[in-house]
């Protein structure tokens, strides 16, 4: 897994800098949408000159319920991306599974599931698109949204209403929000 992962990450990071777009600031941060707590967003942007990103969905798996009956959390990651203007990037992303990082073994799996999309309005803001299929067995249904989000700069110990606990599944139809 970690061999698979590497691969990806290092393929992703030698595409060639001239096919892409120069970002237009760095959109490094955590992003949300006020009016759908329970997920997020951390977009971290590597600077020049491969202007790569990383970002992972935070979310919970509407197909997976925990012993308590609360959905099971949630990564997608995107790893690298194609910068197509200043503000936009779109890249494939992946789920993994397998044994926890803590544990011994390596039966992790590396499963593409589709894309994400990010189009930045300003440096503040903007919308997300995902599109997810997952693979056989990993999952039962796809989804494909457009939401609106919004950065959570840092301000030390000021908590923002989308750090509440209200779990949202990943899978909801195209919605707009302030």
């Amino acid at each position: 897994m970690i061999s698979r992962l590497l691969s990806a990450s290092l393929l992703a990071f030698v595409l060639p800098v001239a096919a892409q777009s120069v970002p237009a600031t760095n959109y490094t941060d955590m992003w949300y949408s006020a009016a759908e707590s329970g997920w997020g967003i951390s977009f971290l942007q590597h600077g020049s000159p491969s202007n790569q990103a990383y970002a992972v969905w935070y979310t919970y798996d509407p197909r997976a319920v925990d012993a308590s009956g609360q959905f099971k959390p949630l990564w997608i990651v995107m790893s690298g991306g194609t910068w197509t203007s200043p503000t936009t990037i779109t890249g494939p992303v992946y789920v993994t599974n397998g044994v926890p990082f803590s544990q011994s073994g390596s039966n992790t799996v590396l499963d593409a599931v589709g894309t994400f999309t990010f189009n930045f309005a300003t440096s503040s803001s903007g919308t997300f698109t995902y599109r997810i299929a997952a693979p056989a067995g990993l999952a039962t249904n796809a989804g494909c949204a457009t939401t609106r989000s919004k950065r959570e700069p840092f301000t030390g110990a000021v908590r923002s209403p989308a750090m509440n606990s209200q779990r949202t599944p990943f899978s909801r139809d195209p919605a707009t929000f302030d």
